[in-house]
């Protein structure tokens, strides 16, 4: 936690580096070019919703079985707002807080390399609250119209309440998992006729509840969009990137 914290000072203390090297002139003007430079300052504040997912390939590297999001019936969305200042034409600085809903549908869940009997019947209720600092450079192509690309750094707070069920030793669900010798990994005796999964196949009387994943993980934030200023105070933003889960979405707010 404490090289996370040093890590963020550092990202800040670099982005401040281009404002404390532009005061460092000897020339009378220096008053003048100080209150042009306050006086050029905008300010924006925005609230979003993005579609976010962690890729199937990359849960592929550690698990053999997965569920994933925006399957299923599943959607995932990330909420949230963030507050912009933009200093003259150099750069933008912002502070954002996020909701991210990063479930799945509950299924199994095995591990690579692991046995097909080791896997767990896992219910996936992942929710992830992130407070991240961030630059982003930008282009005023019109004054409608305005290109950026940005990054940034802060921690994630990860709500987990991720449940996993064996299956019943002995079973024909046990027996038959990962052999059906066709895409499906469960045989059809670990379900009711409905789809639910079945209460005399699957152990759901004896959870146990996943530890291994850490209460608080670096979020990463790389983003390229588009902003388009709506008269003079309105702000409409599109942006793509990832946060270290992809994302896309729009945002809407003002400006002054």
């Amino acid at each position: 936690m404490d090289f996370r914290l040093i890590a963020v000072f550092f990202v800040i203390a670099l982005l401040w580096l281009p404002a404390v090297a532009s005061a460092q002139h000897g020339d009378m003007s220096d008053d003048v070019r100080f209150e042009d430079e306050l006086s050029s300052s905008e300010f924006m504040i925005t609230g979003r919703v993005r579609a976010i997912a962690v890729p199937s390939f990359i849960l592929g590297f550690f698990f053999d079985e997965h569920s994933s999001n925006w399957s299923d019936g599943q959607k995932n969305f990330s909420y949230g707002a963030e507050f912009v200042w933009r200093r003259g034409s150099d750069f933008e600085l912002g502070l954002a807080v996020d909701h991210a809903d990063l479930s799945m549908p509950e299924a199994f869940w095995k591990e690579s390399g692991d046995s097909p009997q080791s896997a767990d019947w896992t219910e996936m209720d992942l929710q992830v609250w992130s407070v991240v600092f961030s630059a982003y450079w930008f282009w005023d192509v019109e004054t409608w119209f305005t290109p950026f690309i940005g990054g940034g750094l802060g921690p994630g707070i990860v709500i987990n309440n991720v449940e996993r069920y064996d299956p019943e030793p002995g079973s024909a669900c046990y027996s038959g998992l990962g052999g059906s010798g066709d895409a499906t990994f469960a045989p059809p005796e670990c379900f009711r006729e409905d789809g639910s999964p079945d209460e005399d196949s699957i152990d759901f009387e004896n959870p146990t509840s996943e530890d291994d994943i850490p209460p608080v993980v670096p979020m990463v934030n790389l983003t390229a969009g588009l902003r388009f200023n709506i008269q003079n105070y309105g702000v409409l933003k599109i942006e793509t990137g990832i946060y270290p889960y992809l994302f896309a979405g729009v945002g809407f707010g003002g400006q002054w």
